[in-house]
């Protein structure tokens, strides 16, 4: 690839950039009313004239107390929707207050664990949504969380396990609302002007063509990332070749943000043409800029996992939150999940981007459903991942990762412009090498235990990153 085409490309990024800034300017103001002037209000009103002898503005209101990570978009449009449902059902609008913590789901974590370490009985919350179901999990076998009534509808609708990951708690103390799956975010033109074809899979991520074009995320930073690493290795038969291919992603990497969420932003910022990110993230960024920016959920090669709904312990207002549960595991609280604007039970304002956990409703909403929703219960769609590796090797690979790729950029990006030059089989195979410490599945079990102490954790991790520069500069000299 040479200086002409990034240079062109470059360019294509700046002003790809400044089309999505204006874009994403005018939508943000379009949004900024309190109360929705949607014709749905309106019918609501009438419904509630008739079922409760008066209208919407005089009803009594109920108030719900919830804390979640979620953006303002998705509480906002579940608060406007969950009310004018209570409305028509109880006879009583509903005001939703979210806690915020200042911070996302480790920060929920933290705090919930804080309250109730305190000895208290409640934390004045109802309810706990989004944050991921290792956070549920915690909060579960912590006694954090109530068991909830999950209809046999719901029940039938929502598997237990899918793909390997359990969907909700077999003692109903949580249950996924929607599904997460991981991939990539790219720019059309930009890729089109530099030459390369618009990738499919993890494994076009490691072309030659894609040496500094990702913009990837630190995952000691970020959950979501070391969550997508997992699955970029899990796409391949076996430990060593699934490090191989994740080395070939990771050695394209323009540069590394601490957060997914910022790495995902990079193809409409106009900094990178593509980026690796949770589906959330990526759906929602190419929302702006659609004839420019495209997500990919590599088909059979991402595993979903889900982020869960629970009624937290003690809950003040325990009838509401029971009744927020249900709405939200409805196939209307599904549909709205996955949407275009405008479409029946969809969102007024934004299309909220994420995909129902629900089976039935990618069948019931097929028509509306916005065009990057992929529907996981498909064929081919997801791969299945191996738990028990995960939860071994998860610390483990968060650290590699570190250490490799991230406190090894400018070397390893080094070796790899040798690679490419020389596509030489004996390099390639020094710089695929993995530490021996981390070998075998046994061995990867015993560094986990070790990471636990941080005194150990800070010497191997110093030791990685001396051989992974030397292994580099060996091969680049």
């Amino acid at each position: 690839m040479n200086s002409m085409q990034r240079n062109r490309g470059r360019s294509i990024l700046v002003l790809a950039a400044l089309v999505i800034a204006l874009a994403t300017g005018s939508a943000g103001c379009a949004g900024s009313a309190q109360t929705p002037d949607d014709p749905r209000r309106s019918g609501v009103d009438e419904q509630v004239r008739r079922k409760w002898g008066k209208g919407l503005a005089d009803l009594p209101t109920l108030k719900l107390l919830a804390i979640s990570p979620h953006n303002k978009n998705i509480t906002d449009e579940y608060e406007w929707a969950f009310s004018l449902y209570h409305a028509v059902t109880f006879g009583q609008t509903v005001d939703i207050e979210w806690h915020d913590v200042g911070g996302g789901g480790s920060a929920i974590l933290s705090y919930l664990r804080n309250v109730y370490a305190g000895g208290q009985d409640s934390s004045g919350i109802d309810i706990v949504w989004g944050g991921g179901e290792h956070m549920f999990q915690r909060m579960a076998g912590e006694g954090v969380l109530e068991p909830m009534d999950l209809s046999p509808e719901v029940l039938a609708a929502i598997p237990e396990m899918f793909g390997g990951v359990t969907m909700r708690d077999p003692g109903r103390l949580w249950c996924g609302s929607a599904v997460s799956g991981f991939g990539f975010l790219y720019n059309r033109p930009v890729l089109a002007a530099l030459g390369v074809a618009e990738p499919t899979s993890w494994d076009d991520l490691t072309a030659d063509k894609m040496f500094g074009q990702i913009c990837l995320a630190d995952p000691t930073q970020s959950g979501s990332a070391a969550a997508a690493y997992e699955m970029i290795v899990q796409s391949a038969p076996d430990w060593p070749t699934g490090w191989a291919k994740l080395l070939g992603v990771l050695s394209n990497a323009w540069r590394f943000e601490g957060s997914a969420g910022a790495a995902a932003k990079a193809p409409a910022l106009g900094t990178a043409p593509v980026a690796t990110c949770i589906d959330f993230y990526g759906a929602n960024v190419a929302a702006e800029a659609p004839d420019m920016l495209v997500y990919v959920s590599p088909k059979g090669q991402t595993a979903f996992t889900p982020d869960p709904i629970g009624i937290l312990k003690g809950a003040p207002n325990r009838q509401l939150a029971q009744r927020f549960v249900d709405f939200v595991l409805s196939a209307k609280g599904q549909a709205l999940l996955a949407l275009k604007i405008g479409e029946r039970d969809g969102p007024v304002r934004t299309p909220l981007g994420r995909q129902p956990i629900r089976r039935d409703v990618y069948g019931l909403y097929a028509e509306g459903m916005s065009p990057w929703v992929v529907n996981p219960y498909e064929a081919g769609n997801e791969m299945t991942l191996d738990i028990d590796v995960r939860r071994i090797r998860y610390a483990v690979l968060k650290q590699l990762v570190r250490a490799a790729a991230v406190d090894n950029l400018a070397d390893m990006k080094a070796a790899r412009r040798v690679l490419i030059r020389t596509a030489d089989p004996a390099r390639l195979a020094e710089f695929n090498r993995l530490p021996d410490d981390v070998d075998t599945v046994a061995d990867i079990a015993e560094i986990a235990r070790r990471l636990k102490d941080p005194t150990e954790a800070e010497r191997i991790v110093s030791t990685w990153r001396r051989f992974f520069r030397d292994k580099y500069r060996g091969i680049a000299e």
